[in-house]
This record gives C-alpha cells, sequence and structure tokens, in this order.
C-alpha cells in the first residue's frame, strides 16, 4: 500500500476501484479483467483495514463509556460517603451537646435538691445515674455494669427516703404517760 505525497506534505487519498476500472476501460476488456483480478486483493485488504478500524473506534467508545460510568459511580459513592460522614459527624456533637446539657442539668438539679434537705433524691440524680448517662450520650455505649450500680443506687436512695418519711413507731409502754 504505497500513498502520494500530496504537495503539502499530507498523504493524498489512494484511488479508488472505480477510478481504477475507468483507468482500465479505455483498454480491452482481457486487459480489463486482469486489472480488476489484480485490485481484488487489494480492495478486500483495504476494506478488511476499514472494517477493522471501525471495530477499534467501536471498542474505544465502548472502553470509555465504562470507563465514564465508572467514574460516575466512584463519584456517587464519594459523595455518598461524604453525606454519611457529615450525618454520622452531626449526630456525634447533638449526642455530645445533649449528653453535655443532661449531665449539666442533673448535676445542678442535684446540688439544688441537696442544698433543700433532699439528700435521697440528690444521691439519684448525683449518683451512677449521672454517670449513666453521661456514657449513653457522649460515648454511645451501654454499659451493663454501670446500668445495675445505677440500678442499685436508685433502690438504696429510694429505700432510705422511704425510712425517713416513715413515723417513728409509738413508745412500748401501755397509753400516754401523765
Amino acid at each position: 500500500m504505497t500513498q502520494e505525497i500530496g504537495q503539502a506534505g499530507a498523504p493524498a487519498q489512494l484511488p479508488t476501484g472505480l477510478e481504477h476500472a475507468m483507468q482500465w476501460a479505455q483498454l480491452p476488456a482481457e486487459h480489463l479483467q486482469i486489472a480488476l483480478k489484480a485490485l481484488e486483493p487489494e480492495l478486500k485488504r483495504q476494506h478488511e483495514f476499514r472494517m477493522q478500524q471501525d471495530a477499534h473506534r467501536q471498542e474505544l467508545e465502548l472502553e470509555r463509556m465504562r470507563l465514564e460510568s465508572a467514574q460516575q459511580q466512584l463519584t456517587q459513592q464519594l459523595e455518598h460517603d461524604e453525606h454519611q460522614a457529615k450525618r454520622s459527624h452531626t449526630l456525634y456533637l447533638v449526642g455530645l451537646f445533649a449528653g453535655f446539657l443532661i449531665s449539666g442539668g442533673t448535676l445542678g438539679g442535684a446540688i439544688y435538691v441537696g442544698i433543700h434537705d433532699q439528700p435521697w433524691l440528690a444521691s439519684l440524680l448525683a449518683g451512677p445515674t449521672l454517670l449513666a448517662l453521661a456514657t449513653l450520650f457522649v460515648l454511645r455505649k451501654n454499659d451493663k455494669t454501670l446500668n445495675t450500680a445505677a440500678d442499685q443506687s436508685n433502690r438504696r436512695a429510694l429505700n432510705a427516703a422511704q425510712q425517713q418519711q416513715q413515723p417513728p413507731p409509738p413508745p412500748a409502754g401501755g397509753g400516754p404517760v401523765r
């Protein structure tokens, strides 16, 4: 396959089969048959080459489309991950803030009721319950031993409060002494 170089240095197009046929049409039929038989393999090679080029272009286009699709999926996954991370961070900060407020309010309430002669209620608010709430909201952990300790502390405080509220038993002697 030889190419002719044009005046600008760019390769010129190869003559087509029709152009060859027109050139040979001026010769007798036998020469035309010989020329067509000689051109047939070259035309087949050119056709196969064009078909291979088209197939290669189609493969490249499919690969480009696959890469674009994969890139788009990765971009969507990154956006989704960033959104999830932002949501998680916001949830963590809200929990931290809520834990701080609840812990501060519980501690403040414990001090207030402790000053007003209600130590059993103060022990309920400032005991393991305060630690359990802070652990639950701030650390996002639900520790069974801490919950058990909070329950036991609450029961002891309630028992102590009930004992303080019961009136003293009457004296063991018969009636009132005069």
